[in-house]
Parts: structure tokens; C-alpha cells; sequence
């Protein structure tokens, strides 16, 4: 069954943005708020054409990516937030909901019908979005937000229907996330997968434990499920760097990624190994903060060997996926920058699956992405 997405786009400023690098510190990551930061430039927005991009459904998954045209905010219907407010709102049990930045009108509003018909509602987001008005009207309608309370990010973008179903991937809750940046979302029918996102969601929500001092907990870390193999992990309990750059090194033939911010040392380097043992490397790194001396554009941009091809991307919001694929058989994908942060201080998610099938609709959306994508 195909599903058919929609979203959005707008103008970015790449020297501001690498100013500011130097006074907030290295990281060009969701710490800085930049979506946010850029919105004050909309004068200098453009839009990119419509495309729709198709989710195929597997028997045990339904992969959605959007479709950043970024219309007027009184304009946006049909994105792929609706079909997860659609999704809530089938609910009969409980609807758990961890979200770094929650602000999409029809998810909120799908969350406050289920409270009101007497479901079970729970949601953890960061301190730092926690006085939204989106976040204070839930309250008012008798829904608990737990907040993280820490310098470090709960980053996680995570939510489970009825302790069944998981929708989990880059996308923030929000209008700019559904209908602005490149993202993607899965709906995962997967037993295994949704008895470990409950137990991180019961760690924050009940336990209020975050960041790297809260338990290593996850049931089902490496398992197979329909004849295929899937890993799940959780950070920064567990450093998740590390496991990213052991599946790259694995590498015969094929790396493919995109990446809204790419610093960390480990993956970078596990990706040029590859290409100097003959892998083929193509990329595209988000615009923003693409050009300082911690992204590993410069690098591979600028590296002789010519099986390393990366761009950056032509999205004028934000490219804001965080996928690695593998051989065309194995993709990474969830909340997880390529960041220092992301890797020791950020409640983190990923999930690693290990299927020809599920990893060529990821490759279509990366020819899309880098099609549309600057060439150096």
C-alpha cells in the first residue's frame, strides 16, 4: 500500500549560522535551536517545487518521508503529522509520547481527544521547549508533560499506540518538521520494538531518568523479526557513535548517508576508511554549519579520491535526516546527529535494519535528496 507525503522549505544563512558556531561552541546540532533562530529571516525564504515521495508499507512497517515545500502556516494540510494524529487517534488504550519539540497542531489536538475520551496519556519533552503553548495547553486538558531537566537534550522523537505500535525517526512533532524540513517517520508493527520503547519511555517518564547515568535497560537490542534482523539502541547510556561506525566499517561496496550535522570523529572516519579501501561514499550534509572545521564536509569534499562524492543540500529550511545506508541492505536511521553531544550527553534512539527491501525506499528518498542537493 503507498502513502503519499507532503512538506516544506526556507532560506538559510550560512555565515550567520557559522558565527554563531563560534560563540555557542563546535556543535551545529537541534542544541543551538536553528530552525527556530531562522525563522526571524523569512524575508529571504524560497520554496522548493512539490514532490510527492511515496512510503511503501512492508507487512510490519510503513516508511514516510516529507515533502519540504513549506507553505504559509494557515496553508499547511496533508502532512505527514496528520497521519500520525490519524494514528493516535485509533488508540484505545494509551499513547506514550517523547518529543524534543512538540508543537503540530493535529498531533496536540489528537493527544487532548484521546485524554479527553479517557486514554492514557503520557509525554516526556527537553526543558527547553516545556513553556510552548503547546506544551501548556496539553497540561491544561489534564495531560502529564514530564520534562528532562537537564543541559542535555531528550531528543528523542518517539511514540507508541497502545504499547503496539512505534512511530519513530528524525522528525520533530512540529509544523516545520511535517511540512518544512526533510524527514522521516516509520510506523513499526514490531513486537520486540515496541516492548523497548516503552521501557525508555517508562525510564523518563516514571523513573525520570535521563542522560548517561540512567540504566541500560532495552530487552531487545539485536533480534529478527519476520526473517530479518533489526537492532534497536538507546543513548547515551550506551554510546551509540561507536555501534554507527562498526556497521559503516562493515561496508564491501556502498555507503550513502544524510546527515543535518556530521562532526563526530568515529563515523566520519570509519566513512573514509571505507573509501580508501574502494567503497563508494556519496553524502549530503545539511547547509548549516556544513562549511566549519568540524563537519566532515570539508574533508571529503575536498579528499582526491574521487569515490567520495558528497553536496550539500538544496533545501532552503533544513535537511534534517540522520540516515546511513549500508551495501543497500542496511539502514540506520532514528534521533541520533553524528555528534559529540548526541553521543554523550543527548536521550538518543536509533534503529538498524538489516533488509534489501526496507533499505531501497531510504536510497529513493536519498537520489531525491541529492538530486535537489548543491553541487560543488
Amino acid at each position: 500500500m503507498k502513502k503519499k507525503q507532503q512538506t516544506t522549505g526556507i532560506g538559510i544563512l550560512a555565515l550567520l549560522i557559522i558565527a554563531l558556531s563560534l560563540i555557542f561552541g563546535p556543535e551545529l546540532v537541534e542544541e543551538l535551536r536553528l530552525p527556530e533562530l531562522l525563522d526571524e529571516f523569512e524575508d529571504r525564504q524560497t520554496t522548493l517545487p512539490s514532490r510527492p515521495v511515496d512510503g511503501l508499507s512492508g507487512d510490519w512497517y510503513n516508511i514516510y518521508f516529507t515533502d519540504p515545500t513549506c507553505p504559509p502556516e494557515d496553508q499547511r494540510r496533508g502532512g505527514v503529522d496528520e497521519i500520525v494524529a490519524a494514528d493516535i487517534r485509533q488508540a484505545t488504550l494509551q499513547v506514550d509520547l517523547a518529543g524534543y519539540d512538540i508543537n503540530s497542531e493535529p498531533i496536540v489536538q489528537a493527544l487532548i481527544d484521546v485524554r479527553q475520551q479517557g486514554l492514557t496519556v503520557r509525554v516526556v519533552t527537553d526543558s527547553d521547549n516545556a513553556d510552548q503553548p503547546s506544551i501548556r495547553r496539553l497540561r491544561r486538558h489534564g495531560i502529564s508533560v514530564v520534562e528532562d531537566n537537564r543541559s542535555g537534550l531528550m531528543h528523542n522523537k518517539f511514540i507508541i499506540i497502545d504499547g503496539r505500535f512505534v512511530w519513530m525517526g528524525s522528525m520533530n512533532f512540529t509544523s516545520n518538521g511535517a511540512q518544512c524540513n526533510n524527514n522521516n517517520i516509520v510506523r513499526f508493527d514490531v513486537p520486540h520494538l515496541a516492548v523497548n520503547y516503552t521501557a525508555e519511555m517508562d525510564e523518563m517518564y516514571v523513573d525520570r531518568s535521563f542522560g548517561p547515568t540512567s540504566p541500560v535497560n532495552t530487552p531487545h537490542e539485536d533480534f529478527v523479526y519476520d526473517g530479518v534482523r533489526i537492532e534497536n539502541y538507546f543513548g547515551p547510556e550506551i554510546q551509540l557513535a561507536p555501534i554507527i561506525a562498526e556497521r559503516v566499517a562493515s561496508a564491501q561496496n556502498h555507503i550513502h548517508f544524510m546527515a543535518f550535522a556530521f562532526t563526530h570523529e568515529e563515523i566520519g572516519e570509519a566513512m573514509i576508511d571505507r573509501a580508501y579501501d574502494g567503497v563508494e561514499v556519496w553524502g549530503v550534509f545539511e547547509l548549516v554549519g556544513s562549511n566549519t572545521d568540524f563537519s566532515y564536509f570539508p574533508p571529503m569534499s575536498q579528499s582526491r579520491l574521487n569515490n567520495i562524492n558528497v553536496r550539500q543540500d538544496g533545501n532552503p529550511r533544513m535537511m534534517h535526516h540522520k540516515v546511513i545506508i549500508v551495501d543497500r541492505q542496511t539502514v540506520i536511521f532514528g534521533s541520533f546527529n553524528f555528534s559529540d553531544n548526541a553521543n554523550r550527553r543527548n536521550d538518543e534512539n536509533i534503529v538498524i535494519v538489516h533488509d534489501a527491501e526496507f533499505a531501497s525506499y531510504f536510497l529513493e528518498e536519498f537520489e531525491v535528496v541529492w538530486a535537489e542537493a548543491r553541487q560543488n
